[in-house]
């Protein structure tokens, strides 16, 4: 099947046709075409890690015989040794079958056995596709182990396959589950076919991925199975191994030969790379990656690359490459993103970004919003049309805008002439004023183009230093003159117009001329003018004689009308004066010497100290004065110079003649330029942040030194150290010291810590938790002073295992009962501890109501009936108090002769027939137990004893009765044979709905499943068989004969009667076999269907795991006894110590010749040593005399258990004896009852000679084909009872003597005829007789399983004990050793020399005598496992009284089925 499943995967994944190709991604015409890389050993090579290898220490393995490498000694693995080591490397390596190396784990002596597993991890490099994963082992396959795979590097492990026995026991999942179409296939199976101890070597586990997948055939359309198959990791945990059940007896040589050990390990698969590479190699980093094709790109090419986006990635598949397109981004982009909506409406999916040239559209081929072009081929260009100017932003093709009423331009930016002010509305019209205007305003902004002096929107205001304004003025207005010394100014209202006008009629009219560096003479005149001539260099020149004949001037004089307006009066600044600011005021100089009017005027001073030019207006200092108008004293001299005193300016009284100043309120001087590092007013003191005496005033002069405080305090704070000493005063961050360099106390860290966070911290020990609040902490550490068992830095929680923490007291421990509480650690306030099931009280120490059975897994629910019960609280051993009529041990039944009344609530007693019953049942029940000690103790050839006892009440004779009786025999054995049949045919049905929940057509071959289908092929031939011999049976004649006929038959009939009557004891022995084998069958199967739900083996499992809690809960207990015991000894020492300290002088003088007292003090304390050296013996006489009374106990109980023994013994011979004989001893007697019937209707004309051939020749055929069925029958229940070989030689023997009894049985045949009307008779009773020993057969059946479950127990209680003796033996140990290190103190003491060292040797051997004080003196392990071993020898006597007593209910209730069978009226009821 594995070697089916794996061609099925490498089927599924392969190329479907040859012409796909596994290498070139491009056919030849350079079509894509899907493409892989080549089908590998991914494993090969590859180291892998295994978290258990033997070697470490070394250690030998033993092989089992028949294991490959196993001899007649066993073999060593050591890690160390290159010949004999078995690491992981051996897994991947090349594998040959004739030097085979594997990997092997340490033993199960190692402690290498369920729940610890061994795993084993390969790490593939990236994602694999996995067609199978195949381990060869090189011992036997393990009992359970499962694979599992990581999908990815860093995702989590997925379970890949289960092999396990018990599959739903060991990973709760059912075995042989299959899928449905539509189901999740990503799911684990987990079966038992390679979970067999055989072979005991190189047996092989073939996992394929894609076995009982129902998509597999569609591999490529199923995404699912394609992340199903993808692994990066692969992990292989070994869970249980394999044994034959010999390591519950835990010898080292068996423990030895049980271990994991695979010597291959295959991973078949391809690097998995979607179909677009044919090939997978290291990148640049060094890591595996595929080397993608078909514009594909990522570690597995699971993207497309940036550019190729026009269609959605896919896996390459055989119908189509999926290669990735590029994306058409019309040139203009090389970024793009797929677009799923865009590729579903028009086929290309590739959406392009960050489009150039202002392009946009998903292929950047039309422009974007408000942009235009003329020609598609060259590059979008901006609208820019105006927002305000134009009705919409979009242009057309040529780009001109749309624009507004008022509105113009191509982009409609501008105003109309006359307009101005764009805006949302339009354009507003210009107001500007004409006389300050130069045209019309500003179309944007609205403004009026304003003449050179003119200001403001509507140019009507003159600017500052102007006036004037007239529109005949180019200028607008005219500029303030002033001589410039202002320039404000307003035209006066003092001056009149006036024209002034020369036309030269009456002589020069008071004109001059003047030539160059001359003086003005009168020009010479004529009628026609001034002549104006080149003459003397005259100013007045023009080309040839020019006359001026007329001079037209406007000017202004005083006077009122009309106003000269263009005639200024100024208004002038301090130190001006005059109508034009043309004179400096009083006590002002000109800035510039001799500078005339247009120089500043400013104050002239010189404050006493010197004199002022008015002409310069510069100032002569003298006095120690400086300055432009002596305003200051020279350097090195202060005083205030505006006094004008001569004495103004003192020298400075400063160090070094530096620079000083004098407080204007104390008139004080201070120096300004002190030395680095010093400060004051005569700089007689160091600085902030120095230190020192500059000046000695307060002794010999030291300079002034920066201070240090470690970075613990403010920089910018004032009087952080002391100016003399340097010690820091204001220490921050909790810092102390002269350079706070210290924690301060209740502060701890490190002061010098660069960052603040770093540096001392508060102790904030608990109050409740600590010794004491005003106690500091450690400075370092920072940890408190705690109470006993008290735990944290700062004291404020208990330790594990305590609560109620109280100052001054500490913390009280939880004690915490070791069985009934989940751990020893308790609620930190309530001391509530944590209990387990049906267990309360707060040191969980108790059951609760309606619970019993105190122990390890907390107590067990009662369950009493409510109905029958008569309180829900039950004895301690699960047995309920029963209601009057109720009986059981939940008293959920009803009492014999006892029945449940039609309300249901009590059992009402039945008729007082049913007591006749129940006592002829039990006189019929004494009959049959001494009929079975007869058979018992008789063999074939003797008279059948007991034959009167049996036919007591039948009529006897030799003379048939008459024929009437003939043809009601046969009615009655047809309807026997007919109920037979049906009775088959529903055992029939029973075993079919057992093979459909035990799942066979599943699961395949299992051994339930063959011993199901053997029982079925016995049902079918014993069906057979009944219905050959009814068949018989009709076909007989009876022939209907006169009253008168003579009657020859008196001898016949005699021995017919004997014949009869011994093979109906016979069949009788062999229907009460079958049907104990019956039961025990039945039994078998229950134990095989409980075994199948895992039922046995999860009892084993809670029983060792209480065993194991109860391990815990006694290391918990010792836990807790520590914890107690640890403050105690603490404190002793502390005592110890301080009497050592108190001791230390006088032992000193040890050394001196007269120091006998301290050797007289040497002597008690040696005396005091022998005298705990007596005490330590006793321990060991009374620890030695608990040992032997407990193994006395234990083999007392030993001797108890073998009755037991034996009883289990009996009891498994009696189930393989009943197991074998079944089908033989069915098939006896159907031939049995089929020769009867067949007997029974012969013709009266039997004796001739010819008739008894032919019976002969009948009664032959019937033997031989009895034998022939027993020997068949015999082999199908060898096969039903497994391959353990005691088993199986019981049953061969037992088919045997079925073999014997059935020749006996042919042989007794021919004394049926003698007996015919006598076994027709008790026909009905000895069917009544064999159905109450088929009961008791079933009942002795049950019994025997108790007793093999009672010797189960025993040996557990056996191993119980031998843990026990080993425990006392390292008690044992564990005194020796203290008794050694006793006398090796008294030899110490012994050998003492008072010149070397005394008070030391004395000091350790007093700390030596007090450790073991404290060793036996507390509840220590001694004691704690001697109280374990006694209650171990209670629990035992306990559970021997258990079963003495289940014994005792077993043979009372034995006694109760005889009576009640022996004492069954005939009248009181019709039962068959």
């Amino acid at each position: 099947m594995a070697a089916a499943a794996l061609l099925l995967g490498l089927a599924l994944l392969a190329p479907r046709a040859a012409g796909a190709g596994m290498g070139a991604c491009y056919d030849g015409a350079g079509r894509p075409q899907r493409c892989l890389p080549v089908f590998e050993n991914a494993a090969f090579g590859r180291l892998a890690q295994a978290s258990h290898t033997c070697g470490s220490p070394p250690e030998d393995f033993c092989p089992h015989v028949g294991a490959a490498g196993a001899g007649a000694h066993c073999q060593r693995c050591d890690a160390a040794d290159p010949q004999r080591h078995h690491n992981a490397s051996y897994l991947t390596d090349f594998h040959s079958q004739d030097e085979s190396t594997w990997w092997q784990s340490p033993s199960m002596a190692f402690g290498v056995q369920y729940p610890t597993s061994v795993n084993i991890t390969l790490r593939l490099g990236k994602a694999y596709e996995i067609t199978y994963v195949r381990l060869k082992f090189h011992t036997s396959r393990p009992e359970s182990f499962a694979i599992y795979k990581r999908s990815r590097a860093d995702g989590p492990w997925e379970p890949y396959q289960f092999y396990s026995a018990s599959c739903q026991k060991t990973y709760g999942r059912p075995e042989g589950q299959y899928l449905r179409p539509g189901e999740d296939e990503r799911v684990a199976f987990c079966t038992s076919e390679f979970s067999d101890i055989s072979p005991l070597s190189g047996g092989n586990v073939a996992f394929s991925t894609l076995e009982g997948r129902p998509s597999a055939y569609n591999f490529e359309e199923s995404p699912g199975l394609q992340e199903w198959v993808t692994s990066t990791e692969l992990l292989i945990s070994l869970d249980r191994l394999n044994t034959f059940g010999d390591d519950i007896f835990k010898d080292p040589k068996v423990l030895q030969s049980y271990y994991y050990a695979v010597s291959d390990f295959s991973v078949g698969g391809r690097c998995k790379c979607n179909g677009h590479a044919s090939e997978c190699g290291p990148d640049v980093a060094g890591q595996l990656a595929c080397r993608c094709q078909h514009n594909t790109t990522g570690t597995d090419c699971e993207r497309c690359l940036p550019f190729f986006q026009d269609r959605p990635w896919a896996r390459g598949t055989a119908e189509a490459a999926h290669e990735c397109l590029p994306c058409n981004c019309s040139g203009r982009s090389e970024e793009c993103t797929f677009d799923r909506e865009l590729f579903r409406s028009t086929g290309h999916g590739g959406r392009c970004h960050h489009c150039r040239d202002h392009t946009a559209g998903p292929h950047c081929e039309r422009c974007q919003e408000n942009f235009y072009h003329w020609d598609p081929r060259m590059p979008c260009q901006p609208c820019d049309c105006q927002s305000a100017g134009s009705l919409h932003l979009q242009c057309d093709d040529t780009g001109t805008c749309a624009c507004k009423p008022t509105v113009t331009g191509w982009k409609c930016d501008r105003c109309l002439p006359g307009f101005h002010s764009l805006s949302e509305g339009g354009c507003r019209p210009c107001t500007c004023n004409p006389a300050g205007s130069l045209d019309t305003c500003d179309p944007r902004s609205g403004r009026c183009p304003c003449k050179e002096n003119v200001e403001g929107n509507l140019c009507d205001r003159c600017r500052p230093g102007t006036f004037n304004l007239q529109p005949h003025n180019p200028a607008g207005c005219s500029s303030c003159f002033c001589y410039g010394h202002s320039k404000v100014c307003a035209s006066t209202a003092q001056f009149q117009v006036h024209h002034i006008l020369s036309d030269f009629h009456q002589g020069a009219e008071g004109w001059w001329a003047r030539s160059v560096g001359g003086s003005e003479h009168p020009p010479q005149w004529s009628p026609n003018g001034v002549l104006l001539s080149p003459e003397d260099e005259e100013e007045l020149t023009a080309p040839g004689p020019v006359f001026l004949t007329e001079v037209r001037l406007t000017s202004a004089r005083p006077g009122l009308s009309p106003p000269a307006s263009w005639v200024e009066i100024c208004s002038c600044p301090t130190g001006y004066t005059g109508q034009f600011c043309e004179s400096c005021a009083p006590g002002y100089k000109r800035e510039m010497p001799q500078g005339g009017p247009y120089a500043s005027c400013v104050p002239c001073t010189c404050n006493q100290h010197g004199t002022c030019d008015p002409n310069t207006g510069i100032c002569v200092c003298s006095h120690h004065t400086e300055g432009p108008s002596c305003e200051r004293c020279l350097p090195g001299f202060y005083g205030n110079p505006f006094a004008g005193q001569a004495d103004d300016c003192q020298p400075c009284p400063c160090p070094g003649q530096s620079a000083c100043t004098t407080i204007p309120e104390s008139r004080e001087v201070v120096c300004t330029h002190c030395p680095p590092g010093q400060r004051g007013r005569r700089c007689e003191v160091c600085d902030d942040g120095f230190f020192g005496d500059p000046l000695g005033l307060f002794g010999h002069p030291q300079p002034c030194h920066q201070c240090q405080c470690s970075g613990n305090v403010d920089p910018n704070a004032v009087g952080n150290c002391d100016p003399l000493s340097g010690h820091c005063l204001r220490c921050l961050h909790n810092t102390t010291g002269d350079h706070c360099e210290h924690c301060q106390e209740g502060f701890y860290g490190s002061a010098l810590a660069p960052r603040p966070a770093d540096k001392c911290m508060p102790c904030s020990c608990h109050p409740q938790g600590s010794v004491s609040e005003q106690m500091p902490c450690d400075p370092v550490t920072g940890q408190c002073s705690c109470l006993p068992h008290v735990t944290a830095r700062d004291c404020s929680r208990c330790y594990p295992g305590f609560f109620d923490l109280q100052p001054g007291r500490g913390c009280r421990s939880c004690k915490c009962h070791p069985l009934g509480s989940q751990e020893d650690q308790c609620h930190p306030k309530t001391g509530q501890c944590t209990c387990r099931p049906g267990v309360t009280g707060q040191a969980c120490d108790r059951c609760q109501l309606g619970f019993f059975g105190f122990s390890i897994k907390g107590c067990r629910a009662c369950r009493c009936s409510p109905l029958g019960a008569a309180s829900a609280q039950c004895h301690e051993n699960g047995t309920c108090v029963c209601r009057p009529g109720f009986e059981g041990y939940k008293c959920d039944r009803c009492h014999d002769n006892f029945f449940l009344t039609a309300d249901g609530t009590h059992c009402q007693q039945c008729p007082s027939c049913y007591a006749l019953v129940k006592e002829e049942a039990a006189k019929l029940k004494a009959r049959l137990t001494l009929t079975e000690g007869w058979l018992q103790g008789s063999d074939c050839g003797s008279p059948w004893g007991p034959l009167d006892i049996l036919l007591g009440e039948a009529p006897r004779g030799d003379v048939y009765q008459g024929h009437h009786l003939l043809p009601g025999a046969r009615e009655a054995f047809l309807e026997q044979m007919m109920s037979l049949e049906g009775a088959v045919k529903a055992a029939r049905e029973q075993l079919q709905r057992l093979n459909k929940g035990a799942r066979c057509a599943q699961a395949g071959s299992q051994k339930t499943c063959t011993q199901l289908a053997d029982l079925e092929a016995v049902l079918e031939s014993s069906e057979e068989e009944i219905l050959h011999a009814a068949a018989i049976l009709a076909s007989l004649e009876i022939p209907q004969e006169g009253p008168s006929q003579p009657t020859k038959w008196s001898h016949l009939a005699t021995e017919a009667r004997a014949l009869a009557r011994s093979h109906r004891d016979t069949a009788t022995k062999i229907a009460a076999t079958a049907w104990r084998a019956l039961l025990a069958s039945n039994t078998s199967y229950a134990l095989l269907w409980n075994l199948l739900e895992g039922r046995v083996a999860l009892e084993t499992q809670r029983d060792l795991e209480d065993r194991y809690q109860e391990v815990q809960a006694a290391q918990k207990a010792l836990r807790t006894a520590v914890a107690e015991v640890l403050p105690e000894a603490e404190s002793v020492l502390a005592t110890v110590q301080q009497v050592g300290a108190d001791t230390a002088p006088y032992l000193a003088l040890l050394a001196s010749p007269g120091a006998l007292p301290q050797k007289s003090r040497a002597e008690d304390l040696g005396l005091k040593a022998k005298a705990l050296e007596k005490t330590v013996a006793s321990w060991q006489h009374m620890a030695t005399e608990a040992a032997r009374t407990l193994q006395t106990a234990a083999q007392a109980t030993l001797r108890q258990t073998e009755p037991l023994t034996k009883l289990h013994q009996e009891a498994r011979a009696a189930l393989t004896q009943a197991s074998s004989s079944v089908q033989a001893a069915t098939v006896t007697v159907m031939g049995a009852r089929t020769l009867l019937a067949d007997l029974e209707g012969m013709k009266l004309q039997f004796p001739r000679p010819k008739d008894q051939a032919a019976l002969q020749r009948k009664a032959d055929s019937v033997s031989d084909r009895l034998l022939a069925d027993t020997r068949k029958k015999t082999k199908q229940a060898e096969r039903m009872l497994g391959n353990a070989a005691p088993l199986s030689s019981s049953a061969k023997k037992k088919g045997r003597e079925a073999e014997v009894l059935a020749k006996d049985s042919a042989k007794l045949a021919k004394a049926l005829l003698r007996e015919r009307k006598q076994a027709h008779r008790r026909a009905s009773r000895l069917t009544s007789q064999t159905q109450a020993t088929l009961q008791q057969a079933s009942q002795q059946v049950l019994a025997s399983e108790a007793r093999r479950q009672e010797l189960e127990e025993a040996e557990r209680v056996g191993a119980g004990l031998s843990e026990m003796e080993q425990q006392i033996r390292e008690s044992r140990i564990s005194l020796e050793k203290d008794i050694e290190t006793l006398s090796e103190l008294l030899a110490r003491l012994g050998s003492l020399d008072t010149h070397q060292a005394p008070a030391q040797a004395l000091n350790e051997t007093q700390w030596a005598l007090e450790r073991l004080r404290l060793q036996l003196g507390s509840p220590g392990s001694l004691q704690r496992k001697l109280s374990l071993l006694e209650q171990e020898s209670q629990q035992q006597e306990l559970q021997i009284q258990g079963f003495e007593s289940d014994l005792a209910e077993i043979r009372a209730d034995k006694q109760n089925l005889e009576a009640i069978l022996h004492s069954l009226p005939e009248n009181c009821a019709s039962w068959q």
